[in-house]
């Protein structure tokens, strides 16, 4: 149980509301039991990882999270190769990394598994520039990502993303993408595709399973590639990853693979949006990986 002393970093409008209040009752009922905690709001982009880094000096026996998973993935690029570990408070959108370690989206269960003391790894990767933990997408989602209006993301979270989705799938005009890179034995590859997602976590957007083959523990990454340019087929694509059942993987023009690293870059004569784990992170070309080291994420104890 990580008794003691830890931070507590935490967007304070994460899901579209005020966490300060909520976070200092958190903060007194785990003083109650035993761990005590520096109330560490974040400001801007960035500041979490900052604030990290700028604290872990002070020996925190866990770094306790709340937000969305760019929150988390902020603490996380403080703490690659460290063995402090990430307790996650769920106050995001979509919790893809609090969903895939089986913590939920219930913040009072969640405050509970904070004082677990069982842990398991976490893959990191370096995609465009900053620490991914879920994945990379190059083309329509990263689209999506780009174009969607905020208000929308933080008033009707998964709903409005959906909405914006519709508008893009309308006037998607499948460019190529050309991805190269090494797969899972070291061996070169080239290959094409109009849409490119690569997988470090099972779960993507929230519950829907993008490929059962990933696992965010290993220094592998499962390499989704959409080569159809047919609207119908990537609305099929979609309809199917939202049943849970990796049916998606089947649809016309999909093809996915294990890879250590890949390189996506555009032949439509422009470049194309980018998202990663969720949020919009530039243009093509794009580098992923190899993996940038791990962290531990507290989980629910057996």
């Amino acid at each position: 149980m990580p008794k003691g002393q830890g931070l507590l970093v935490y967007n304070p409008k994460a899901g579209n509301r005020d966490r300060r209040d909520e976070m200092f009752r958190t903060m007194e009922r785990l003083d109650a039991r035993g761990l005590s905690l520096v109330n560490l709001p974040t400001e801007r982009a960035g500041h979490a990882t900052e604030l990290v880094r700028k604290h872990l000096t002070e020996g925190p026996d866990v770094v306790v999270v709340c937000g969305g998973d760019g929150t988390v993935g902020e603490a996380a690029a403080a703490l690659v190769g460290t063995v402090t570990p990430i307790a996650i408070l769920p106050g995001g959108t979509t919790n893809v990394v609090a969903r895939e370690y089986g913590i939920g989206l219930d913040m009072r269960r969640a405050e509970e598994i904070v004082l677990s003391d069982a842990t398991r790894r976490l893959t990191t990767w370096t995609s465009a520039g900053r620490t991914s933990l879920i994945g990379t997408g190059v083309g329509f989602d990263g689209r999506v990502m780009t174009n969607i209006v905020p208000w929308l993301k933080r008033a009707f979270g998964r709903v409005g993303i959906g909405w914006t989705a519709t508008l893009e799938w309308l006037k998607y005009e499948f460019p190529g993408i050309r991805v190269d890179g090494i797969d899972a034995e070291g061996r070169a590859f080239t290959r094409e595709a109009t849409f490119v997602l690569s997988a470090n976590t099972r779960k993507y957007g929230g519950d829907p399973v993008l490929s059962t083959y990933a696992s965010p523990e290993d220094d592998l990454l499962d390499l989704v590639l959409f080569t159809s340019r047919s609207r119908k087929d990537l609305l099929a694509f979609y309809h199917l990853l939202s049943g849970g059942k990796a049916r998606h993987l089947g649809v016309r023009g999909v093809e996915r693979f294990p890879v250590r690293e890949f390189r996506a870059r555009s032949l439509a004569g422009y470049e194309l949006e980018v998202q990663v784990d969720g949020d919009p992170a530039g243009a093509t070309p794009v580098s992923v990986g190899p993996a940038a080291g791990s962290v531990l994420i507290v989980v629910p104890g057996s």
